[in-house]
Order: structure tokens, then C-alpha cells, then sequence
């Protein structure tokens, strides 16, 4: 009796390990991203927008800020640039003002808004939190951007914000109802997450050779 008493003790206190060693081992990976990324595209919008735009945000977190750079090819009037807190379709908190912290260049295939934001910029759920709460949304894919314009004010393009090389990361969006049970950008199998992959690195070498490779520089010089 007491061997089975002891026995049941020694798994029970193993599981909790476990789950800590798990939890504290995500938390670590969560905080240890400091660059995070967006695939940007009319279809994401819930219902989708009949328009070509399409596009990357890219975010670097450096000291106390964030460097947003997005590029947007397909699109025209652009009236706002937003990062929500939760998934596309389901939750409309706004939580980064993106054109109203960064600066708009009009391009004719375009537009690219890049600029730098701090947590004193927050607003929605996040104001009054620290870089590392949004540093930690964006890691497990609870944020999204989404591009608004003069045609659609309610969203052009828009894509869930994931961690940089993460190409299994979540792209999840809600069904039109606002149910879980909607498409996942990413994929869940090994297929799709290989076509997935592909796919996000010919897109990022379409994006660096139009603006130059200047997110690869800006990379090196640090």
C-alpha cells in the first residue's frame, strides 16, 4: 500500500515537472523572438475583398522599440494600418496605430509604411502593458495586421503576425460565423507546411529584391 502511494506521488510530481519545464521552455522561446512577420493578403479578410493587394509586414524588436516596415504591392489609397490583438474575423482590437507611428511612401505598384513604435504607443488591450506582452502576442500568433484603404475601410489585405523562420506558426482565421473552425494560412501537415515554407521564401525574395534588400542590410549592420 505505501509503495503504491509512493509510486502515485513520484508520477504526479514528475508530470508537474514536465509541465513546467514545457511552459518555462515556451515562455523562454516566446521572449527570445525578436523578429516576427506577416503575410498580407486580400483572401485573409473575412469575407475576402475582391483586390490583388498583397504584401509582408516585417517587425524587429531593438532596445525598447519596434521597427515596422510594410510593403504592399496592388493597393491604392491606403487609409490605415493596424495591429489587432486576436485572430482575423473574430476580434476587432486595435492595438498599434502602424500608419500613425510610421511614415507612407506611395509607390506606383504601392505603398510601403515604415516607421518605429514604443509600448507608450499602445492602445486597445495592450495600453498600459510593456514590449515584452506584444513580444509575447506576436509569438504565439495572437496578433494580425490588417491594411485599410479608401475602397475597403474595413480591411484590404491582412495576415496573423508570426515569429520569423516559424513556418509551421499558426495563421489561423475565424470562419465567417466566428467560429474556430476556419482555414489555416500555414497549414497543419507536413506537406502543407513544406508548401507553406516555399511559398514564404519566395515571397520574402520578391519582396527584398523590390525595396533592395534593405531589411537583410539593416540585419547585418547590427
Amino acid at each position: 500500500m505505501q509503495y503504491g502511494k509512493t509510486l502515485y506521488s513520484i508520477l504526479m510530481i514528475s508530470a508537474l515537472l514536465s509541465l513546467l519545464i514545457v511552459s518555462t521552455t515556451y515562455s523562454n522561446y516566446s521572449y527570445a523572438q525578436n523578429k516576427f512577420r506577416a503575410k498580407l493578403n486580400a483572401d485573409n479578410e473575412i469575407p475576402p475583398v475582391d483586390s490583388e493587394a498583397k504584401g509582408v509586414a516585417n517587425f524587429k524588436l531593438k532596445d525598447d522599440a519596434i521597427n515596422s516596415k510594410i510593403n504592399v504591392t496592388g493597393i491604392a489609397d491606403v487609409s490605415g494600418a493596424q495591429i489587432f490583438f486576436g485572430k482575423i474575423g473574430q476580434n476587432e482590437d486595435p492595438i498599434v496605430d502602424l500608419l500613425g507611428t510610421g511614415e507612407k511612401t506611395e509607390r506606383p505598384d504601392g505603398v510601403v509604411i515604415e516607421g518605429n513604435f514604443t509600448a507608450s504607443d499602445f492602445e486597445g488591450s495592450m495600453k498600459g502593458k510593456d514590449l515584452s506582452a506584444l513580444q509575447a502576442a506576436m509569438a504565439s500568433n495572437e496578433t494580425y495586421v490588417n491594411i485599410m484603404t479608401s475602397a475597403h475601410p474595413d480591411g484590404e489585405a491582412s495576415g496573423h503576425i508570426y515569429a520569423k523562420g516559424n513556418t509551421t506558426g499558426s495563421q489561423d482565421i475565424a470562419g465567417a460565423d466566428g467560429d474556430n473552425e476556419g482555414v489555416s494560412v500555414e497549414g497543419t501537415s507536413k506537406d502543407s507546411e513544406q508548401e507553406a515554407e516555399e511559398e514564404a521564401e519566395k515571397e520574402a525574395q520578391e519582396d527584398a529584391d523590390k525595396i533592395g534588400n534593405e531589411d537583410d542590410e539593416d540585419d547585418e549592420d547590427d
